[in-house]
């Protein structure tokens, strides 16, 4: 099914299952492909994450026991907050 036939399809499905609300204009660039002067749309990728407590863990000791310094030393602060909050 064609892009512009697809999305056709899901709002017409939204209408009929009654979750449909609204269609305004959203004032946009749209981009164009410089060879095949088609609409250049993203691709939703699927995202990967790593578990990194465990290294920020490690990272903030290094600092703490001297191992790791860092210079100048007024940035201690941002980096135990990064290493703190990390997510």
């Amino acid at each position: 099914m064609r892009r512009f036939d697809a999305r056709r399809a899901v709002s017409d499905a939204l209408k009929e299952m009654g979750l449909y609300r609204d269609k305004c204009p959203n004032p946009m660039v749209v981009p164009i492909c410089s060879r095949s002067k088609d609409i250049v749309e993203p691709i939703i990728k699927p995202q990967w994450y790593m578990k990194c407590d465990d290294l920020a863990k490690k990272a903030i000791e290094a600092v703490k026991t001297g191992q790791l310094k860092i210079i100048p030393d007024q940035h201690n602060k941002i980096w135990y907050a990064w290493m703190e909050g990390i997510r």
